[in-house]
């Protein structure tokens, strides 16, 4: 039984004629018969008497009809306030916040395709670091955060949708660790690191895994991009741990190569956070759904190193 049968019944009920509610309706009088014989079939009843010259309601016919009225009135209401709040949801911008790699690695499908769900929506977008985002989150400045992080648990925070994001420690091709199949700490320790700023994930990560394996960190530079490091890795300036998604074409190309780090796994994800008390309008839907449709993971996952040109497997 679906709405379109219901609003079929009631135009053959108001007017006892099958004729006439064929002609409001719109619909060749066979549809009308049609859809009344088979929401009599659903149903297990007779809903109108044929006589020769007229048609009569039955006594589940009659009763019917009240249910039909409560029915189809809520559904055109339901209707029409899914439609307002559609078009209210594109009245504002929808505020997010990113930090710059998601910016340029991950986001951009992810809004295409939201903006071709929802035509209309428009974002406000600032990039920031870890502890602004989570800041304007619980402030109500954002609707929303791109984040990557180890998995986020906070009361006030809710995780819609996440997926790995593997870094990689790497240098140029000319480095003498890049031929070897294991870099351990003894072979690391002294070396120049390039890294990201304080505060940021990749960073804290790679410094954990390199505080417990022992390593003595060496001389570092310090860069406010993903970008400034990862040039800097391919004029051969030092070993850096960056997003494997920033550097597919250079590992490619052969510009840089895997190192044999043997901790592969950082635990970042990247994940879409909201506030608990922000309500899910059709804006903020979409791009959850959207970012949740690209971003699934998949059933076993397990991080694994990527191949650069001309490296060694381990």
């Amino acid at each position: 039984m679906d709405t379109r049968q219901l609003h079929t019944f009631l135009a053959v009920a108001r007017g006892l004629n099958f004729t006439r509610a064929a002609d409001t309706l719109g619909y060749a009088q066979s549809s009308v018969t049609a859809q009344i014989k088979t929401l009599e079939a659903e149903l297990g009843a007779g809903l109108f008497d044929r006589h020769a010259r007229r048609v009569t309601l039955t006594p589940a016919g009659e009763r019917l009809v009240r249910y039909a009225e409560h029915i189809v009135r809520l559904a055109d209401e339901a209707c029409g306030a899914v439609r307002l709040l559609a078009e209210d949801a594109t009245s504002r911008p929808l505020c997010i916040g990113a930090s710059e790699t998601l910016c340029t690695y991950r986001l951009p499908d992810v809004l295409r395709a939201a903006r071709q769900r929802l035509p209309g929506l428009r974002i406000s977008f600032r990039p920031a670091q870890r502890g602004e985002l989570l800041d304007d989150l619980a402030s109500g400045a954002l609707d929303a955060a791109f984040l990557t992080e180890q998995p986020i648990q906070a009361p006030k925070l809710v995780t819609e949708a996440s997926m790995p994001d593997p870094l990689c420690v790497v240098s140029s091709p000319d480095n003498p660790l890049a031929t070897m199949d294991v870099v351990g700490p003894a072979e690391l320790s002294g070396q120049p690191l390039l890294l990201l700023e304080r505060g940021c994930s990749q960073r804290e990560v790679f410094e954990r895994q390199l505080a417990a394996a022992g390593v003595q960190q060496g001389q570092v530079m310090e860069f406010t991009s993903v970008e400034a490091v990862r040039r800097c890795a391919i004029a051969g300036l030092g070993v850096a741990a960056l997003p494997t998604v920033a550097i597919t074409g250079e590992l490619e190309r052969g510009e840089l190569v895997v190192l044999g780090w043997p901790h592969e796994d950082f635990g970042l994800y990247t994940q879409v956070i909201r506030h608990r008390d922000r309500t899910l309008d059709p804006a903020l839907t979409t791009l959850i759904d959207t970012a949740r449709e690209f971003w699934t993971i998949p059933p076993g996952y397990r991080p694994s190193r990527p191949e650069s040109a001309g490296a060694t497997s381990i």
